[in-house]
């Protein structure tokens, strides 16, 4: 049995898109509760273990007020999907966003893997306003 499907989620992750100011934020944004942070991270390693051709989603929640005040984007309008599929895709050079009405696919080849977990961590521990990617391929990371 692979180490992702024995995975069980648990606390809060939001994943996030302004639908305005998209010179400023571009892309995605995330934040999760510590408890979703724990489960991410333990997600990402079970499927990085797993390798190419693993994959497993998570139910997301819309962004609290609390997140949404840290990038402060104003009385920008977002839109939220409800579940995020991650895949282990090796002929994906960094990784690749795929919206389909509520449920979103972000394909990681073997740096983003890193760099997702990395920001994961800094969410954990109260960092972030950055991003990785450029444009609609960003993902900004948000603690809150």
């Amino acid at each position: 049995m692979k180490r992702s499907h024995a995975w069980q989620h648990h606390g809060t992750v939001s994943l996030w898109r302004y639908l305005d100011n998209l010179r400023n934020y571009p892309g995605w944004h995330i934040g999760a509760d510590a408890a979703g942070c724990a489960s991410m991270l333990a997600l990402l390693d079970a499927l990085a273990l797993d390798g190419p051709g693993a994959k497993r989603t998570l139910q997301l929640s819309p962004p609290s007020p609390a997140q949404l005040a840290v990038p402060n984007n104003r009385d920008a309008r977002w839109d939220a999907p409800t579940t995020l599929r991650l895949t282990v895709d090796e002929d994906v050079a960094f990784w690749q966003w795929d919206v389909d009405g509520a449920r979103a696919t972000l394909q990681l080849g073997d740096a983003a893997m890193g760099s997702l977990r990395q920001g994961v961590v800094d969410i954990a521990t109260g960092r972030g306003d950055y991003s990785v990617g450029q444009g609609a391929q960003a993902l900004w990371f948000w603690w809150g």
